[in-house]
């Protein structure tokens, strides 16, 4: 009996100082604390909207309450512990952290729809507080173009038009000598189906300026190319757009005109592209790399050749010839026809014989396809990676000296991971077109040739009626693919002059 009394008085007193320490952290007053600047995410990325509170109380027995514009209409409730109302299935929190004070809220799969700002209201019971998180979904629209057409009074005016861009991009125009002639345009705008901006700006053309400029870019971004990394995805990655048009009325004959074309390829600049090719002294024997190192795809037999300690020798794998120690470095790899496949950078110390473990403990930071639709980032236990559109092209970037490996869909512009580590020997392209599955998977990986190219298209288009008499466009194409720059190049021809 007195043990059974003692237990009970046990009993009691946990309850009375649970209780009374609910009760406290239900007294004490405290903020919710968000971030200073906006959250900035992508399509089909899973997002976190920090807010904590300070102190870091225990927020189990609060009401978290997250609303964009009606209290009374939430994206998600929680309360009497447990999740009560989400707007949707892809809204939640972390009921695990809610006893460190973490009241963030997660939004996985982001749509264009998602993009709002947040309000997040805390109620202790006793008080009340809240704070404001913005949300901006970013898309990196499709290549802009430039049109030209004439008023009624014969003038000429230039269009630059840019879709599926999110939020609104700056448009900038510039005449030949530098100077900024935005002011003389005007802009409009209009969303699509899908919530996506169509981006038009005009600009009266005059004749004393002959050459000009459009550049579309976003605002969320500084004004250089950068690729960053936030956790578990990447923060933010610049896409800048460039078209420049170019009206010479002169006549041009072919020899200026090739004189005029090579000085565009060879005034371009190529930092950062990588010319990675396959280096056959790693190749698993039954991988076999084509003679200008840019394609590999595995067979049936195993080849003759030597063994080396560089060699993969079970698995069917392959490095690259160039190494990296720092700097920034990015190529593409084409993975379109295959059910699997693995793609990363590698330590050079790595072990290449027998069974071997991709994480990044052991040197290797790569992402991976498996069973046609699976993608995954080997990170230890692998992370599926909730991909919407099914890359054919993947590009790498490597930033040696900010630890960053990042990875993205190359014709859609989307990211599809970024790891983030430090390094401290030589890195290595890695590839792995994995084993022929049955004869589905037999497709080559091919990486891409990224020297920008000039795509000439001969006459394009008669503009006779801007100015009278037979005048013809050339237009002329070349792609930077590391900036995802797309410059074009209108030359007119005027057979009077």
């Amino acid at each position: 009996l007195a043990l059974f009394t003692d237990l009970c008085l046990s009993v009691e007193t946990y309850l009375f100082c649970v209780l009374s320490n609910q009760k406290r952290e239900l007294n004490y007053s405290f903020i919710v604390v968000g971030p200073s600047k906006p959250v900035v995410t992508y399509v089909g990325e899973d997002v976190v909207l920090p807010a904590s509170l300070s102190p870091a109380l225990n927020a189990e027995a609060f009401e978290v309450r997250w609303f964009t514009t009606d209290i009374m209409t939430p994206e998600l409730l929680y309360a009497d512990h447990t999740i009560m109302q989400q707007s949707d299935t892809r809204r939640t929190l972390s009921i695990d952290n809610l006893k460190n004070g973490n009241v963030s809220l997660i939004i996985r799969n982001v749509r264009v729809s998602d993009d709002h700002l947040y309000r997040c209201n805390v109620y202790s019971g006793l008080r009340e507080e809240q704070t404001q998180v913005s949300l901006t979904v970013e898309v990196l629209g499709a290549q802009p173009s430039i049109t030209m057409s004439s008023t009624e009074g014969q003038k000429t005016r230039l269009e630059c038009s840019a879709e599926k861009w999110n939020p609104q991009p700056e448009v900038t125009w510039r005449d030949m000598n530098g100077a900024d002639v935005t002011s003389q345009s005007t802009i409009k705008s209009e969303r699509d189906s899908e919530g996506l901006l169509r981006v038009s700006s005009v600009l009266p053309v005059k004749e004393e300026y002959n050459v000009f400029s459009c550049l579309v870019r976003s605002k969320t971004h500084t004004s250089s190319p950068h690729f960053a990394g936030f956790s578990p995805g990447v923060s933010g990655w610049l896409v800048v757009f460039c078209v420049l048009l170019v009206l010479c009325l002169l006549f041009i004959n072919n020899s200026s005109l090739y004189s005029l074309l090579s000085s565009i390829e060879t005034n371009t600049r190529y930092d950062s592209i990588a010319d990675v090719t396959f280096d056959p002294e790693t190749a698993h024997p039954r991988l076999i790399v084509s003679e200008d190192g840019k394609e590999v795809r595995l067979t049936d037999t195993r080849q003759r050749v030597t063994d080396n300690p560089k060699r993969f020798d079970r698995w069917v794998n392959v490095l690259a010839r160039e190494g990296f120690t720092s700097g920034r470095h990015y190529w593409e790899v084409e993975v379109g026809g295959k059910t699997k496949w693995d793609l990363g950078v590698a330590r050079e110390s790595i072990n290449r014989k027998g069974d071997i473990t991709v994480s990044p403990r052991r040197g290797y930071w790569t992402v991976c396809l498996r069973n046609e639709n699976e993608y995954k980032a080997l990170i230890g236990r692998p992370l599926p990676l909730p991909l919407r559109v099914k890359p054919q092209t993947v590009g790498v970037f490597l930033d040696y000296d900010e630890g960053q490996v990042s990875f993205y869909n190359a014709q859609s512009r989307s990211h599809l991971y970024t790891f983030t580590d430090s390094f401290t020997e030589p890195l290595y392209p890695y590839f792995s077109p994995c084993l022929n599955d049955g004869g589905k998977n037999a497709a080559p990986l091919v990486i891409c040739p990224l020297l920008l190219k000039l795509l000439a298209d001969s006459v394009v288009r008669d503009v006779s009626d801007l100015t009278g008499g037979p005048h013809y466009l050339l237009l002329v194409t070349h792609w930077d693919y590391l900036n995802y720059e797309s410059h074009v190049v209108i030359i007119g021809v005027n057979e009077k002059t």
